[in-house]
This record gives structure tokens, C-alpha cells and sequence, in this order.
């Protein structure tokens, strides 16, 4: 089959032929039609230290995607069927550990993520996990591909209860961000506050919904936050970029009492001002990584199939598995949002 590799240790990936997976009994085999590229495969194609020091080549990248069940192990479940369309959950836990056992399989400290610890779904055929995988009901190719990024959107801006009736402070519009911009309003955010330092992602939190998009390099965020707010500030700040300058202004930004969620991921130490911060602020600060099993996923389902959430806007480039270092460059230029590859038919 045709699949996307990074063969060696070094920068680069690769268009190849491989052998198809093979399917164990509580396996299913997927055709997979759409997947999503992120910033993970461009570290990953670029071989940065992130990369050097999780990666063991060969493996096939990828770890978005949605397509059609064509063959299952003997001992899957009977609600899962050949030709259903499906996408999955890319984390793949132990089941056994602390986290697991207590419903927090999200932070499995046995994690493997396809694309990644082991093969993944840039390819014509993935095996995956018949516990992993989630009907689609409904819901396009073209939206399961994206629903892993999209539900690290879900859960950074529905942890906790401070949306509905609030005022929701985005930081950082790349997908992700402007996903989270769509699921504020579809949950019933009163206003939406979205910033970011390109212009074209700004336009797209625009169509996703935001009110107000504040340019970073033009304008004092923390300083607008508390004018469009009365100058209480934000009830949830969902900080995407990683960004210590916005790190910062979330801290800055949030009101009293308020809450930050935060999926960026910074490279290296943030300084902040913990007692005027966070401490006498009164601030409830939460670290999101992933999805939550599989809440979040029963999360989009109910947003998506009900027409409450559409996340299309934010898909702005469509390539084909053999374009991929194409797709890459789309990512590099920062004027893509969410980028597909179209893989089979």
C-alpha cells in the first residue's frame, strides 16, 4: 500500500510502498479516505529534538484521520461492521495503570500514539484498536479526520463550567484555537474574545465566530479584554499557542476567580508572577492534554451530527497522500489553517 514514512533518522519524510497491516482479533482494518496534518508530522518531517527523542524509524506518520471499516478481528464488537465509516481515538492506553482505572486514561502513563510510538494513518489501510474507534454516524470523512484536533479544542474549552453566559478569551488562532473560538459559541458563550498575531488566522476566528479579534502585535490584550469586559475580564481563558507572551496574558486577562485552560505548549520556562497572578487572583488553572476517553468524543458527536458546531471554515487546504511535503509547506507559510490529505476514494 502507499503510505507516508519517515524512514531514517534524520529530516525528510517519504512516499513508499509498505506491506498492509495485519488485523489481530479485536482489530478492525480501515480504508482510510481523509487525515489531517498538524505540527506534530513538521516536527516529525523537520527531525527536531521533539522528534529525536520520541521517534524510532521507520514508521508511517500520521495520526488524524477518518475512513471505511473493511475487515475485523473475531472478537470486535458486533456494533462495529464492515463498510461503516469511522475515525479513532490516536492514543492508544494500557488500560491497567492508575490513570486508566480511575477514568483518566487521557494521562495513561503507557500511552502510544499511532504516527508516532508505533504505525500510523498517513497510509492506505491502518489497523487499529477496535476500542479506539468511533462510528462516525453521519458526520463526513472530511470532519472525522480533524475530530482529534478538534477535540483537544473540546476539551480545553468545556473543562469546567464557565462558559455559558461568559466571556471566553481565546489565545493563539491556529486550528485548534479557532476550533475552540466555534465550540465557545456552540456552548453558549456570551462572548467570544479571540487573539493572535496573524491577520488570516484572525480572519478565521472571525468566521468561526469570535466577536472581537485582537492583533497581539498591534494591540494591549489584557488591556482590550478588560474594556470589552467592563473590566472584570475573562471567566475562561483557553491559552493555544504556548506562547510565554501569551501565557502571561492569560494570567493578566482572566478575572477573578476565574478559570485558564491550557493545551499550548511552551519550549522552555515561562516566567510568571504566581502571587498577583494566580494566587491572590483567586485562579483556577488546568493543563489539557488530548482527549478525554472518550467523553470529549461523545462531546463532538452531539455538536456535530445536531448542527450545533461546524467546523469546515477552519479547513483551508485539500492535497493529495503524495503532496505531502506540499501540505508541510502550506503549515510552514502560516497562511493554512487545518490541512487534509485526501487519500482514498
Amino acid at each position: 500500500m502507499r503510505a507516508i514514512r519517515k524512514p531514517r533518522p534524520e529530516p525528510g519524510l517519504e512516499v513508499c510502498e509498505v506491506p498492509e497491516p495485519t488485523v489481530g482479533p479485536t482489530d478492525v482494518l480501515i480504508r482510510v479516505k481523509h487525515a489531517g496534518v498538524c505540527g506534530t508530522d513538521l516536527h516529525i518531517a523537520e527531525w527536531d529534538a521533539w522528534a529525536q527523542s520520541r521517534l524510532h524509524p521507520p514508521v508511517v506518520v500520521g495520526h488524524e484521520f477518518a475512513g471505511e471499516i473493511v475487515a475485523v478481528g473475531d472478537e470486535v464488537p458486533a456494533e462495529l461492521k464492515v463498510g461503516q465509516l469511522v475515525t479513532a481515538e490516536g492514543h492508544i492506553v494500557c488500560g491497567h495503570c492508575r490513570q486508566c482505572r480511575m477514568g483518566d486514561g487521557h494521562i495513561c502513563r503507557n500511552t502510544r500514539i499511532i504516527g508516532v510510538d508505533r504505525d500510523g494513518a498517513f497510509a492506505e489501510y491502518l489497523a487499529m484498536p477496535s476500542g479506539n474507534v468511533m462510528g462516525l454516524n453521519g458526520i463526513p470523512t472530511t470532519t472525522g479526520a480533524i475530530m482529534d484536533p478538534l477535540g483537544n479544542a473540546f476539551h480545553t474549552v468545556l473543562t469546567g463550567d464557565a462558559v455559558s453566559g461568559g466571556t471566553v478569551l481565546v489565545l493563539g488562532c491556529g486550528p485548534i484555537g479557532c476550533f475552540a473560538v466555534g465550540i465557545a459559541r456552540a456552548a453558549g458563550a456570551a462572548k467570544v474574545i479571540a487573539s493572535d498575531i496573524n491577520p488570516k488566522r484572525l480572519e478565521l476566528a472571525r468566521r468561526m465566530g469570535a466577536h472581537a479579534a485582537l492583533n497581539a502585535t498591534t494591540e494591549d490584550v489584557p488591556a482590550r479584554v478588560a474594556e470589552l469586559t467592563q473590566g472584570e475580564g475573562a471567566d475562561l481563558v483557553c491559552e493555544m499557542s504556548g506562547h510565554p507572551d501569551a501565557i502571561r496574558q492569560a494570567f493578566a486577562s482572566v478575572r477573578l476567580g476565574g478559570r485558564i485552560n491550557l493545551l499550548g505548549l511552551p519550549q522552555g520556562e515561562v516566567p510568571l508572577k504566581l502571587s498577583n497572578d494566580l494566587i491572590f487572583k483567586g485562579v483556577t488553572v488546568y493543563g489539557v492534554i488530548g482527549r478525554r476517553m472518550f467523553e470529549t468524543w461523545h462531546q463532538m458527536q452531539r455538536f456535530l451530527s445536531s448542527g450545533l458546531l461546524d467546523p469546515t471554515p477552519v479547513v483551508t487546504h485539500t492535497f493529495p497522500l503524495e503532496a505531502i511535503h506540499d501540505a508541510l509547506d502550506a503549515i510552514r507559510s502560516g497562511a493554512a489553517g487545518k490541512v487534509i490529505l485526501e487519500i482514498g476514494s
